[in-house]
C-alpha cells in the first residue's frame, strides 16, 4: 500500500499564509491539562520519594517493580543477548559520538587584559547528569548513546539513565545494552514525568543530578520545563521536524525518502520541502504518492496534517523562511550548499553533501540527534559535550596591576554609591611596594606544565644511551666535510632542501613532492603536529613511547591522550580501538617503538589509518632494523605521514636530518608549518651524498647490528635477565632501580638510558647495540651491575 492521495500537502509557491501556518504548527503551547497533571506528579515524588515512584509506575506504566534500579549484571546480560551485528553498530556509533564530542570540548583560555591582570576560563564537568531514554512507541538505544556518551566524554562522574519499564519490569534489552556500551553508571526503570521528578529532586534511591537531558513525550517535556529552576535541562524538544531546501540538482526520490523518514517518528512530525521550481515540487509529490513506508499510518498522518511541498521564486525569501522556521533538521540539496551555509543561522543541525541523509545523523555521524524543535533553534543548540560542563573563571591580579587600576575602580564604585568597594580598591593605590617594576609577561599556560627537555646525556667512554650509529659517520659525509668550502657556511642554505628531496625521491622511487625534510625527525614531527592540530585539540599516542611527545603537546597547547600498549597475547602492540576512541586530531604511532623496540602490527596500523578522524603519523626512526616500512605506500594514503631519520642507521645524528613521506597535499601543509632554512647547507650536502652513495655502507652496518643484537639478547637470556625482544638497534632490559644502576654503569665507563616506571613494564634500561666487539668488551661491566 502506498501513500497515494493520503498526502495532501499544498503544491504552490510559498506564500505569507503558508509561512504563518507552518510556523504556527511549530509553536509549543503548553497544554493546561498536561501542565497540571505534571505539577501534581512532581509534587507527589518530591514528598513521597521511592514509594511515590513505585505507585506512579503501577498507575501510569502498568508495571510492577521489585526494584527501581536495574542491577549492573542485568545490563551485562542484556549486552550478551544482543544481536552481534546490532552490538557492533552501537559500538561504532558510540565511538563516533565520543570522537566528535571530545573534539568539541573547549580548551582552557587565559588572557592578559592589561599588564599584570590575567583572566582565565576553564570548563569543569558536572558531577552528575540524568539521561532520559524514551520507551513508549518503541525503544531508542541511539538516544541512550546520544545522552550518555557526550556526558562521559565531558568527564561527568555519574551518568544516570532513566527509561520506562517494560513487561519484564525493566527497560528493554536494547536500551540496557546501549547504556552498558555508552558507559552509564546507573540505570533506573522509570519513565514519564515521575522519572524527571526523581532526577531533579532525588529520592532514597535515585540520586539528584545537576542536569537532565534526552527526548520524551509531552509529559516528559513539560516536567523538564517545570524543574528547569531546580536543575539544568537541555533544549525544549517536541515532535520531529525537517525542512528541505532543494534546487533542480536534487533527486526527487531522495527528497521523498527524507520526508518519509522524519514523518515516521510521530503523527505530529512536521515535514516541509521548499523547492526551487513547481516542476521539482510536483516530482517530489509524485515520489511521495508512490512511497510505501512500513509505518504507513504514522507517515500518512504526519504528512497529511503537518507536511508541505512548496516551491519558491525568491531564494532570499526561502533563506529568510528557513531562519525563521529554525527547523530541527535542515537538509540542503542544492548545487552549492557551502554558499548558503553562512546565511543559515537557525537550525538544530544542517545536512549537505552527496550522501547527506538525516538518518546518518540520527545514528552514526557522531553529531547528536537530541535537537531543539518548535523554533527553539533560534536560541538553543543541539545536545553536545558542552551541555555537560560549566565554566569557572579565575582572575589573577598582580600588586602593580592592582595599584594601576585602583583610581579608576574607585571612581566607578563611587559613581554607583558603593563606598566600601571604592575603599577596597583604594587600599592598593599608589606605587607598588618598593617601587617595584611591573612583572614581565607570563608564558602561555601550557608552558607552565612543561620542564626543559633533557636526555641526561654526558660524555662517557662507551655511550650506549642515544641509539646512534656506533660505527661513526658514513664515508661520503666525511668526504663532503673534507672538501667543504667557506660558501657552505657563509651563505644561506636552500629553502626546503630540494636537492635532498630529489635524492630521497630517487632512492625511494616516489615523487619529490611527497617528501618534506627538517632539522631532525623531531622538527618534522613538530611541524606536522602544528599543521594539523590547533590549541585545545588532542594528540593521541601509545605509552611508553618517544619521550618528546608530551613536550610537543605542551609546546603546541594540545591535550595529550596517552594510551597504554596492549598486553597478553598482543603484548606491546598498539591499541587501535583505544587510540581511535580518543577522537584526537593527530594520532602518533612509533614502530619500531622507542623505548620498547617492538613493532606495531600491520593490522593495527591499517585500522588506525583507515578510521582516524585526522592525521596519522607513523614514526619509522628505527625501521632499517625491522625490515617492514610503509614509506613507499604513504604518498598514496590520504592521511598517513611516515617520518624517517638519517640519525640512526645512516650515521648522521650530528647533522640533524629528518624527513617524512605522505600525499603531496598533506606534505605541502607540513612544509608551510616547517618554514624555510631548517637544514644547513653543509648538512644537506652530506645527506645528499650519503643517500646517493652510501646505501651499501648502511646495509652492512644494519647487518652488524642485527647480528650483535641477537647475540646480546642470547647473553641476556642466559643470565636470566628479562628484556623485550627488539626490532630496533637497542634492547630494553627490565631491572629494578634503573636510575641507580645507570649511574653505577656510568661510573664504570658505560652510559645507558634509564627509564623508571615505564607503563606496563616498570623500571628498565635501554641499551643501544653496536658492533659485537664493542658489545663484547662491555659485557663484564653489564654483568657486574645488572646481575
Amino acid at each position: 500500500m502506498t501513500l497515494g492521495a493520503r498526502f495532501t500537502g499544498s503544491l504552490r509557491t510559498l506564500t505569507p499564509a503558508d509561512r504563518g501556518a507552518i510556523l504556527e504548527r511549530g509553536r509549543a503551547d503548553v497544554d493546561p491539562v498536561v501542565e497540571a497533571r505534571v505539577r501534581g506528579i512532581l509534587e507527589q515524588v518530591r514528598k513521597g520519594g521511592d514509594d511515590a515512584l513505585l505507585a506512579l509506575t503501577r498507575e501510569l506504566d502498568r508495571a510492577e517493580l521489585s526494584s527501581l534500579e536495574v542491577p549492573r549484571a542485568a545490563l551485562e546480560a542484556a549486552l550478551s543477548r544482543l544481536d552481534r551485528g546490532l552490538c557492533r553498530a552501537l559500538e561504532r556509533a558510540a565511538r563516533n559520538i565520543e570522537r566528535v564530542q571530545r573534539a568539541f570540548l573547549p580548551s582552557p583560555v587565559e588572557v592578559e587584559s592589561e599588564p599584570g591582570v590575567w583572566v582565565a576560563r576553564r570548563a569543569d564537568p558536572l558531577a552528575a547528569v540524568g539521561v532520559y531514554a524514551p520507551g513508549g512507541r518503541a525503544a531508542y538505544p541511539s538516544s541512550v548513546l546520544m545522552g550518555v556518551v557526550p556526558a562521559r566524554a565531558a568527564g561527568v562522574g555519574d551518568v544516570v539513565v532513566c527509561s520506562p519499564a517494560g513487561p519484564s519490569g525493566a527497560p528493554s534489552d536494547v536500551v540496557l545494552a546501549a547504556a552498558a556500551i555508552g558507559g552509564a553508571t546507573r540505570v533506573f526503570a522509570l519513565g514519564g514525568a515521575q522519572a524527571i521528578a526523581a532526577l531533579a529532586f532525588g529520592t532514597q534511591t535515585v540520586p539528584r543530578v545537576d542536569r537532565i537531558v534526552g527526548p520524551g513525550n509531552a509529559y516528559v517535556a513539560e516536567a523538564k520545563r517545570q524543574v528547569a529552576g531546580v536543575v539544568g535541562i537541555d533544549s525544549p524538544a517536541g515532535p520531529s521536524e525537517i525542512l528541505i531546501l532543494a534546487d533542480e540538482t536534487a533527486d526527487p526520490a531522495h527528497l521523498a525518502r527524507e520526508l518519509c523518514a522524519q514523518a515516521e517518528h510521530d503523527p505530529e512530525a512536521s515535514c516541509v520541502a521548499l523547492l526551487s521550481s513547481e516542476e521539482l515540487a510536483r516530482a517530489v509529490a509524485d515520489a511521495l504518492a508512490k512511497s510505501a513506508p512500513v509505518r504507513l499510518d504514522i507517515v500518512s498522518a504526519s504528512l497529511s496534517s503537518r507536511g508541505a511541498v512548496l516551491s519558491y521564486d525568491d531564494l532570499e525569501g526561502a533563506l529568510a523562511f528557513a531562519n525563521e522556521y529554525a527547523a530541527e533538521h535542515l537538509l540542503l540539496a542544492v548545487r552549492d550548499p557551502s554558499a548558503l551555509l553562512p546565511r543559515l543561522r537557525n537550525a538544530g543541525t544542517v545536512f549537505f553533501g552527496e550522501g547527506a541523509s538525516v538518518a546518518f545523523g540520527d545514528y552514526m555521524t557522531g553529531a547528536n540527534h537530541v535537537l531543539p524543535t518548535a523554533t527553539a533553534a533560534r536560541s538553543f543548540s543541539g545536545l553536545s559535550s558542552l551541555d555537560f560542563v560549566r565554566w569557572t573563571t579565575t582572575q589573577r591580579i598582580g600588586r602593580g596591576a592592582a595599584s594601576n587600576m585602583a583610581d579608576d575602580v574607585g571612581l566607578l564604585a563611587s559613581s554607583e554609591g558603593l563606598p566600601a568597594h571604592a575603599a577596597a580598591a583604594a587600599a592598593f593605590g599608589g606605587t607598588a611596594p618598593g617601587g617595584e617594576e611591573r612583572a614581565g609577561p607570563a608564558a602561555r599556560p601550557s608552558y607552565a606544565k612543561m620542564a626543559l627537555y633533557t636526555s641526561g646525556r654526558r660524555p662517557c667512554a662507551v655511550d650506549l644511551s642515544d641509539n646512534t650509529n656506533q660505527r661513526g659517520a658514513p664515508p661520503s659525509a666525511l668526504a663532503v666535510l673534507g672538501r667543504a668550502e667557506s660558501e657552505s657556511l657563509a651563505r644561506y642554505p636552500s629553502h626546503y632542501a630540494d636537492g635532498l628531496k630529489r635524492a630521497l625521491a630517487a632512492r625511494l622511487s616516489i615523487g619529490a613532492d611527497s617528501i618534506v625534510t627538517g632539522c631532525g625527525s623531531d622538527d618534522v614531527l613538530d611541524s606536522a603536529i602544528r599543521a594539523f592540530a590547533g590549541p585545545g585539540d588532542a594528540l593521541a599516542y601509545s605509552v611508553p613511547t618517544f619521550a618528546m611527545l608530551p613536550f610537543f603537546c605542551h609546546m603546541n597547547a594540545l591535550e595529550p591522550r596517552p594510551v597504554p600498549l596492549l598486553g597478553g597475547e598482543r603484548a606491546h602492540d598498539i591499541d587501535a580501538d583505544a587510540l581511535l576512541a580518543t577522537g584526537a586530531r593527530v594520532i602518533y604511532v612509533c614502530s619500531p617503538n622507542n623505548p620498547t623496540g617492538t613493532r606495531a602490527s600491520r593490522a593495527a596500523i591499517d585500522r588506525v589509518v583507515k578510521d582516524a578522524p585526522g592525521l596519522v603519523i607513523l614514526d619509522e626512526a628505527y625501521v632499517e632494523y625491522s625490515g617492514e616500512s610503509l614509506v613507499r605506500e604513504a604518498s598514496e594514503r590520504g592521511k598517513l605521514l611516515v617520518v624517517r631519520t638519517l640519525s640512526k642507521a645512516w650515521g648522521l645524528a650530528g647533522a640533524r636530518i629528518g624527513f617524512a613521506v605522505g600525499p603531496p597535499a598533506l606534505v605541502s601543509e607540513v612544509e608551510k608549518s616547517r618554514g624555510p632554512y631548517k637544514i644547513t647547507r653543509l648538512a644537506e650536502e652530506m645527506a645528499e651524498a650519503v643517500v646517493d652513495h652510501d646505501h651499501a655502507w648502511v646495509e652492512e652496518g644494519v647487518r652488524e647490528v642485527l647480528s650483535a643484537r641477537a647475540r646480546f639478547e642470547a647473553w641476556l637470556e642466559g643470565r636470566g635477565l628479562a628484556f623485550v625482544p627488539s626490532a630496533a638497534n637497542f634492547v630494553l632490559v627490565s631491572v629494578p632501580d634503573a636510575a641507580a644502576r645507570a649511574t653505577r654503569l656510568r661510573a664504570l665507563g658505560v652510559a645507558v638510558r634509564p627509564f623508571p616506571g615505564l607503563e606496563g613494564l616498570g623500571d628498565a634500561l635501554r641499551i643501544s647495540v653496536g658492533p659485537w666487539p664493542l658489545m663484547e668488551r662491555i659485557l663484564p661491566t653489564l654483568a657486574e651491575v645488572l646481575t
